[in-house]
Protein backbone atom coordinates (compact mmCIF):
# COMPACT_ATOMS: atom_id res chain seq x y z
CA UNK A 1 0.00 0.00 0.00
CA UNK A 2 1.37 3.41 -1.18
CA UNK A 3 0.71 6.26 1.07
CA UNK A 4 0.98 9.97 -0.43
CA UNK A 5 1.06 11.99 2.62
CA UNK A 6 1.44 16.51 2.08
CA UNK A 7 2.96 18.91 3.74
CA UNK A 8 1.78 22.39 4.23
CA UNK A 9 3.33 25.61 4.22
CA UNK A 10 1.69 27.68 6.92
CA UNK A 11 0.58 24.86 9.39
CA UNK A 12 2.33 24.27 12.42
CA UNK A 13 0.95 22.05 15.06
CA UNK A 14 -0.09 19.54 12.38
CA UNK A 15 1.46 20.04 9.22
CA UNK A 16 0.99 16.81 7.30
CA UNK A 17 -2.34 15.72 6.33
CA UNK A 18 -2.68 12.63 3.84
CA UNK A 19 -3.51 13.13 0.30
CA UNK A 20 -4.21 9.55 -1.42
CA UNK A 21 -4.13 6.03 -0.81
CA UNK A 22 -3.80 2.90 -2.72
CA UNK A 23 -1.90 0.07 -4.58
CA UNK A 24 -0.68 1.84 -7.22
CA UNK A 25 3.03 2.94 -7.26
CA UNK A 26 3.53 6.32 -7.38
CA UNK A 27 7.32 5.80 -7.66
CA UNK A 28 9.73 3.39 -8.16
CA UNK A 29 13.00 2.32 -6.33
CA UNK A 30 15.70 3.45 -8.56
CA UNK A 31 18.15 0.30 -9.87
CA UNK A 32 21.38 2.70 -9.46
CA UNK A 33 21.61 3.23 -5.98
CA UNK A 34 24.16 0.86 -5.28
CA UNK A 35 27.30 3.03 -6.47
CA UNK A 36 26.24 5.90 -4.40
CA UNK A 37 28.57 8.27 -3.19
CA UNK A 38 29.20 10.45 -0.15
CA UNK A 39 27.57 13.80 -0.91
CA UNK A 40 30.47 16.26 -2.19
CA UNK A 41 29.23 20.08 -2.69
CA UNK A 42 31.83 20.14 -6.14
CA UNK A 43 30.96 16.75 -7.67
CA UNK A 44 28.68 16.59 -10.69
CA UNK A 45 26.69 13.66 -11.17
CA UNK A 46 26.24 10.89 -13.76
CA UNK A 47 22.67 10.68 -14.82
CA UNK A 48 22.87 7.09 -13.46
CA UNK A 49 24.14 8.39 -9.94
CA UNK A 50 23.18 9.68 -6.75
CA UNK A 51 24.80 10.88 -3.42
CA UNK A 52 23.79 9.41 -0.33
CA UNK A 53 24.09 10.80 3.19
CA UNK A 54 24.50 7.77 5.89
CA UNK A 55 23.37 7.44 9.48
CA UNK A 56 20.80 9.89 8.52
CA UNK A 57 18.16 10.13 11.43
CA UNK A 58 21.12 11.42 13.68
CA UNK A 59 22.10 13.92 11.53
CA UNK A 60 20.54 17.52 12.75
CA UNK A 61 18.80 18.67 9.93
CA UNK A 62 16.82 14.39 9.82
CA UNK A 63 12.96 15.48 10.28
CA UNK A 64 10.95 13.92 12.50
CA UNK A 65 8.31 11.75 10.92
CA UNK A 66 10.82 9.41 9.71
CA UNK A 67 12.71 9.01 13.37
CA UNK A 68 9.89 6.52 14.14
CA UNK A 69 7.67 4.16 12.68
CA UNK A 70 5.04 5.68 10.00
CA UNK A 71 1.69 5.55 11.14
CA UNK A 72 -1.33 6.57 9.12
CA UNK A 73 -3.48 7.53 11.71
CA UNK A 74 -1.68 10.63 12.01
CA UNK A 75 -2.29 11.95 9.14
CA UNK A 76 -5.97 13.60 8.71
CA UNK A 77 -7.33 13.80 5.17
CA UNK A 78 -6.51 16.72 3.17
CA UNK A 79 -8.66 19.96 3.01
CA UNK A 80 -8.94 20.33 -1.20
CA UNK A 81 -8.72 24.22 -0.55
CA UNK A 82 -5.35 24.09 1.10
CA UNK A 83 -4.09 22.54 -1.76
CA UNK A 84 -2.12 25.45 -3.30
CA UNK A 85 -0.64 25.96 0.46
CA UNK A 86 1.77 22.32 -0.32
CA UNK A 87 5.68 22.48 0.53
CA UNK A 88 6.30 18.95 -0.41
CA UNK A 89 4.23 16.16 -0.64
CA UNK A 90 6.09 12.09 0.40
CA UNK A 91 5.15 9.07 -0.41
CA UNK A 92 5.70 5.95 2.12
CA UNK A 93 5.68 2.42 0.07
CA UNK A 94 7.51 -0.41 1.69
CA UNK A 95 10.14 1.04 4.01
CA UNK A 96 11.16 3.74 1.58
CA UNK A 97 9.39 7.78 1.46
CA UNK A 98 9.96 9.27 -1.47
CA UNK A 99 10.17 13.17 -1.31
CA UNK A 100 9.21 15.59 -3.72
CA UNK A 101 9.09 19.54 -2.96
CA UNK A 102 6.15 21.07 -5.07
CA UNK A 103 6.72 24.53 -6.89
CA UNK A 104 3.94 26.44 -8.99
CA UNK A 105 4.98 24.42 -12.07
CA UNK A 106 3.67 21.24 -10.18
CA UNK A 107 0.23 23.02 -9.65
CA UNK A 108 -2.02 22.38 -12.65
CA UNK A 109 -5.38 24.07 -12.66
CA UNK A 110 -6.39 24.19 -16.34
CA UNK A 111 -8.60 22.62 -18.78
CA UNK A 112 -7.04 19.22 -20.35
CA UNK A 113 -8.45 16.44 -22.68
CA UNK A 114 -7.65 12.76 -21.40
CA UNK A 115 -6.52 10.64 -23.67
CA UNK A 116 -7.60 7.45 -22.09
CA UNK A 117 -9.84 4.26 -23.39
CA UNK A 118 -12.56 7.09 -23.80
CA UNK A 119 -11.62 10.62 -24.61
CA UNK A 120 -12.68 13.36 -21.52
CA UNK A 121 -12.80 16.75 -20.90
CA UNK A 122 -11.21 17.62 -17.37
CA UNK A 123 -12.75 20.89 -16.74
CA UNK A 124 -9.98 22.29 -14.63
CA UNK A 125 -9.77 20.62 -11.31
CA UNK A 126 -6.48 21.23 -9.60
CA UNK A 127 -3.84 18.39 -9.80
CA UNK A 128 -0.10 17.89 -8.87
CA UNK A 129 2.45 16.93 -11.57
CA UNK A 130 4.51 13.80 -10.09
CA UNK A 131 8.18 13.70 -11.39
CA UNK A 132 9.54 10.48 -12.71
CA UNK A 133 12.32 10.50 -9.66
CA UNK A 134 11.36 12.19 -6.47
CA UNK A 135 13.97 14.81 -5.24
CA UNK A 136 15.17 12.19 -2.06
CA UNK A 137 14.21 8.68 -1.09
CA UNK A 138 15.00 7.77 2.44
CA UNK A 139 15.27 4.00 3.18
CA UNK A 140 14.56 3.34 6.94
CA UNK A 141 16.31 -0.25 6.62
CA UNK A 142 19.65 1.12 6.19
CA UNK A 143 19.49 4.51 7.21
CA UNK A 144 20.53 6.66 3.90
CA UNK A 145 18.67 9.17 2.19
CA UNK A 146 19.58 9.81 -1.01
CA UNK A 147 19.16 12.74 -3.75
CA UNK A 148 20.91 14.04 -6.67
CA UNK A 149 20.88 17.49 -6.29
CA UNK A 150 21.27 19.32 -2.56
CA UNK A 151 19.64 22.94 -3.58
CA UNK A 152 16.41 20.84 -4.18
CA UNK A 153 15.67 19.52 -0.81
CA UNK A 154 16.83 22.18 1.41
CA UNK A 155 13.03 23.80 1.98
CA UNK A 156 12.31 19.80 2.94
CA UNK A 157 15.24 18.87 5.52
CA UNK A 158 15.57 22.66 7.12
CA UNK A 159 19.49 22.77 7.54
CA UNK A 160 20.87 20.41 5.00
CA UNK A 161 22.41 23.54 3.65
CA UNK A 162 25.03 23.96 5.78
CA UNK A 163 26.65 20.72 3.35
CA UNK A 164 26.43 23.42 1.03
CA UNK A 165 29.61 24.84 2.35
CA UNK A 166 30.54 28.53 1.68
CA UNK A 167 33.21 30.48 2.59
CA UNK A 168 32.12 32.81 4.72
CA UNK A 169 33.17 36.82 4.17
CA UNK A 170 35.89 36.20 6.85
CA UNK A 171 37.54 33.25 5.77
CA UNK A 172 36.89 34.38 1.98
CA UNK A 173 39.40 37.64 3.23
CA UNK A 174 41.71 35.56 5.08
CA UNK A 175 42.05 33.40 1.81
CA UNK A 176 43.02 36.47 -0.48
CA UNK A 177 45.36 37.50 1.75
CA UNK A 178 47.38 34.47 1.28
CA UNK A 179 50.97 35.75 -0.31
CA UNK A 180 50.48 34.09 -3.46
CA UNK A 181 47.42 36.22 -4.24
CA UNK A 182 46.90 39.92 -5.29
CA UNK A 183 43.43 41.01 -6.70
CA UNK A 184 43.36 43.72 -9.46
CA UNK A 185 42.25 46.89 -9.02
CA UNK A 186 38.59 46.15 -10.12
CA UNK A 187 38.11 43.16 -8.57
CA UNK A 188 37.18 42.21 -4.85
CA UNK A 189 36.07 40.40 -2.08
CA UNK A 190 32.83 41.65 -2.38
CA UNK A 191 33.03 40.92 -5.87
CA UNK A 192 33.58 36.92 -5.30
CA UNK A 193 29.90 35.30 -5.98
CA UNK A 194 28.31 31.81 -4.46
CA UNK A 195 30.35 29.30 -6.47
CA UNK A 196 34.06 30.67 -5.96
CA UNK A 197 33.53 30.94 -2.38
CA UNK A 198 32.26 27.12 -2.43
CA UNK A 199 35.56 26.49 -4.18
CA UNK A 200 37.66 28.61 -1.64
CA UNK A 201 36.15 26.57 1.11
CA UNK A 202 37.74 23.56 -0.43
CA UNK A 203 40.84 25.29 -1.29
CA UNK A 204 41.13 26.45 2.53
CA UNK A 205 41.07 23.14 3.58
CA UNK A 206 43.38 21.69 0.77
CA UNK A 207 46.25 24.12 1.86
CA UNK A 208 46.21 23.19 4.87
CA UNK A 209 47.58 19.80 4.21
CA UNK A 210 50.22 21.39 2.61
CA UNK A 211 53.82 22.03 3.50
CA UNK A 212 55.62 24.94 2.45
CA UNK A 213 57.06 22.89 -0.62
CA UNK A 214 53.84 21.80 -1.60
CA UNK A 215 52.38 24.89 -1.58
CA UNK A 216 54.84 26.58 -4.41
CA UNK A 217 55.01 23.16 -6.57
CA UNK A 218 50.83 23.97 -6.68
CA UNK A 219 51.57 27.22 -7.85
CA UNK A 220 54.45 26.40 -10.36
CA UNK A 221 51.76 23.21 -11.64
CA UNK A 222 48.72 26.15 -11.86
CA UNK A 223 51.41 28.49 -13.85
CA UNK A 224 52.23 25.56 -15.85
CA UNK A 225 48.92 24.15 -16.82
CA UNK A 226 47.05 28.06 -16.87
CA UNK A 227 49.48 29.98 -18.38
CA UNK A 228 46.88 32.58 -19.20
CA UNK A 229 46.34 34.17 -15.45
CA UNK A 230 49.27 36.71 -15.02
CA UNK A 231 51.94 35.01 -12.48
CA UNK A 232 54.78 36.94 -11.19
CA UNK A 233 57.63 33.96 -11.21
CA UNK A 234 60.09 35.44 -8.72
CA UNK A 235 57.36 36.89 -6.19
CA UNK A 236 55.28 34.03 -6.87
CA UNK A 237 52.04 36.25 -7.35
CA UNK A 238 49.30 35.13 -8.91
CA UNK A 239 47.46 38.79 -9.97
CA UNK A 240 43.37 37.63 -9.73
CA UNK A 241 41.48 40.55 -11.75
CA UNK A 242 38.12 38.72 -11.96
CA UNK A 243 36.00 35.63 -11.28
CA UNK A 244 37.10 33.26 -14.38
CA UNK A 245 40.73 34.24 -13.15
CA UNK A 246 39.86 33.16 -9.20
CA UNK A 247 37.95 29.91 -10.63
CA UNK A 248 41.25 28.87 -12.60
CA UNK A 249 43.28 29.49 -9.46
CA UNK A 250 41.04 27.53 -7.17
CA UNK A 251 41.15 25.06 -9.62
CA UNK A 252 44.90 24.59 -10.02
CA UNK A 253 44.78 24.48 -6.21
CA UNK A 254 42.77 21.26 -5.82
CA UNK A 255 45.11 20.00 -8.63
CA UNK A 256 42.39 19.68 -11.32
CA UNK A 257 44.42 20.26 -14.40
CA UNK A 258 45.84 16.87 -16.38
CA UNK A 259 47.19 15.75 -19.46
CA UNK A 260 45.67 12.78 -21.20
CA UNK A 261 48.53 9.69 -21.42
CA UNK A 262 47.85 8.99 -24.77
CA UNK A 263 46.92 12.07 -27.02
CA UNK A 264 48.77 14.25 -24.42
CA UNK A 265 45.75 16.71 -24.54
CA UNK A 266 45.50 19.55 -21.57
CA UNK A 267 42.48 19.77 -19.98
CA UNK A 268 40.66 20.15 -16.76
CA UNK A 269 38.68 18.48 -14.38
CA UNK A 270 35.39 20.10 -14.00
CA UNK A 271 34.32 17.24 -11.37
CA UNK A 272 36.62 14.76 -9.25
CA UNK A 273 35.34 11.73 -7.33
CA UNK A 274 38.47 9.95 -5.08
CA UNK A 275 39.31 6.25 -5.96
Amino acid sequence: MDYLIAKLKKEKENPYEKLWSGDTEIYEMPEDLGGAIPYEADRKLDDDEWFKIENFTNQEYCIDIIKSEFRTPLYPEINKARTSEIEFIFDYSNGVYYFQRILKRNLLVQKRLTLGDNISLDNGERSIVINDLPDALFVVESNILYFKKLENITAIFNGIEIMYKEATKEETEDFVKNSFIELGQNYSVDKIKTMNRKRIAMAIETLKTFDNNQRKEVLEYTHKYYPHLEYEVDKEIFTINNENEMKYLLWGIEQRYYTTPITKEKRVANSVSRI
